[in-house]
């Protein structure tokens, strides 16, 4: 669905076949066009579509990413999905692809060859899903792409890997932070958490920025699972997403580990943990609202979107 700022005129531009974890993970590419996750005969899919025309734009069976930049958009193959792009010849074997929008130029970005290799150079042992990446993004200049990667020297939290474009040069930060983001084209923010052997903490995690290697840079904000920072980098927003706790959302100003603002999400533990349904707090684009999933209390199944108005912190 799309609607109006003022939540006027909503329209329904397509009906989706998804979970609920991340939902259709439906983000805008231009003012008119979307880009969001399906599913077709069991084999995830996702759209480029135009929300004033309905036109679907471009019809890619892959794992979709998190969002484009500059108009490019990355995306990841694994094995179940060669021979299934027939109007796609380009797409020929497994690895991480960038699309163009504008011209339809789809181009390897990095090949399973080449994600294994960087495993490898880094002293991580690969596993049988290594290559079948998650969370790829590029930066904002469009001249590195990040990508989570399962190795079996980190069962618990894996890598982060990320290849500069143009140089080829790899990096990978083993035990990464979680839930990680790009602050800028050469830094990432993210949440550090620590596991205690049974339990990944909430009371130690916190926000903070990392260099592509893993050193940790500053301290951006404190308890957190989920995270986002304003445009402007000085806000942030975390979610108390841990079991037990009610997945309150807090808003911190940078290098704050106390919080600005705290919204309240009542606790269903059904809604959180069994239909995988987070908070996950996102900026607007614009820095004053902050839009998340939230827990109506309403019933068993109950919840909605919603954002809060921050215009007063910024």
């Amino acid at each position: 669905m799309v609607c109006n700022r003022d939540l006027t005129n909503h329209r329904k531009i397509f009906e989706v076949s998804c979970g609920n974890h991340n939902g259709p993970s439906v983000t805008f590419i231009t003012n008119s066009l979307v880009v969001f996750r399906d599913s077709e005969n069991n084999l995830p899919v996702f759209r480029i579509t135009d929300i004033d025309t309905g036109e679907i734009k471009y019809k890619i069976r892959a794992k979709e990413s998190h969002c484009a930049e500059n108009g490019k958009y990355p995306f990841s193959v694994s094995s179940e999905f060669m021979g299934k792009n027939p109007d796609y010849p380009e797409i020929n074997e497994c690895g991480i692809y960038i699309l163009d929008v504008l011209s339809g130029k789809i181009t390897l970005a990095a090949s399973e060859e080449k994600i294994l290799d960087m495993v490898r150079s880094h002293g991580l042992t690969p596993n049988e899903h290594t290559a079948s990446v998650s969370h790829v993004r590029l930066n904002p200049s469009a001249t590195s792409v990040m990508m989570r990667l399962g190795v079996e020297d980190c069962p618990v939290f894996g890598a982060l890997g990320c290849i500069d474009l143009d140089s080829g040069k790899t990096h990978i930060i083993p035990d990464k932070p979680v839930h990680q983001l790009w602050f800028d084209d050469d830094t990432y923010m993210a949440t550090r958490q620590f596991n205690q052997g049974r339990h990944i903490e909430m009371e130690s995690s916190y926000i903070a920025r990392f260099s592509k290697d893993g050193e940790e840079l500053e301290i951006l904000g404190g308890i957190s699972n989920h995270t986002d920072g304003s445009p402007d980098r000085k806000l942030f927003a975390g979610d108390r997403c841990y079991p037990s706790f009610a997945p309150n959302v807090y808003l911190y100003r940078r290098g704050e580990k106390e919080p600005l603002a705290v919204f309240e999400i009542p606790k269903e533990e059904y809604i959180t943990w069994k239909l995988q349904i987070h908070p996950n707090p996102s900026f607007s684009r614009d820095g004053k609202r902050l839009y998340f999933n939230r827990q109506s209390g309403g019933g068993k199944y109950k919840t909605e979107a919603v954002f809060a108005d921050i215009s007063e912190f910024v």
